[in-house]
């Protein structure tokens, strides 16, 4: 729990001010680190959601809605970002649309404070490995970019269960020049046996 709390920021919109002020309260209490907006657009044009933790969501609030500020974070790449989805006219319609589009609970205001010092701590376990995997990602995309054609040509043929010597043969090259391109490859991708290559491929995507 200590760990979560020093990698986490938690995130509260609402344009309840009092609901606000006793809810980052209430929060920073547990230990958490907590940022309030009042609205969803200060939200969006001051918070850096590239730091890890969780947003505790209003569905209806004026200029922008819950509904909409998920919509728009999904839309720009951030479905990953868990949200706590708080509303004093939730419906079940309406919480089912949320948690169909990656919301993590929907609670009805007021919140149980029980119940919300869970979501939020289940909240933020969620995005902190949802955030890790993203990157393991990010970094393998990277270093797939940084091979040359044919090496990509030789670890897709490595990949389908290719001998060496049949990558040569397929590709009418010589079986040294496969095991050199082999082994760059290998090495930028940093794994260590057919099976490792193969699960990187898998990942993303790029497997025959």
């Amino acid at each position: 729990m200590e760990d979560l709390q020093k990698q986490a920021l938690i995130r509260i919109v609402d344009d309840d001010e009092s609901l606000l002020f006793s809810t980052q309260i209430y929060l920073e209490a547990l230990g958490w680190k907590v940022v309030t907006y009042n609205n969803a657009v200060d939200f969006l044009n001051r918070d850096n959601l590239n730091l890890p933790g969780c947003l505790i969501l209003d569905v209806r609030m004026p200029r922008m809605t819950g509904l909409e500020l998920q919509e728009l974070l999904e839309s720009r790449g951030f479905a990953h970002f868990p949200i706590i989805f708080l509303s004093g006219h939730g419906d079940i319609e309406m919480a089912v649309h949320t948690m169909s589009h990656g919301a993590v609970t929907f609670l009805e205001k007021p919140a149980d404070p029980e119940k919300l010092a869970e979501a939020v701590k289940k909240a933020v376990s969620i995005g902190i490995k949802k955030g890790s995997a993203e990157k393991e990602l990010r970094d393998l995309r990277r270093k797939f970019n940084s091979l040359t054609p044919r090496e990509v040509e030789v670890i897709k043929l490595v990949s389908k269960g290719l001998s060496n010597k049949e990558i040569a043969e397929a590709l009418n090259v010589a079986l040294t020049t496969v095991k050199m391109h082999r082994g760059n490859a290998v090495d930028k991708l940093e794994v260590h046996s057919a099976a490792e290559l193969t699960k990187a491929l898998v990942s993303l995507g790029e497997a025959l």
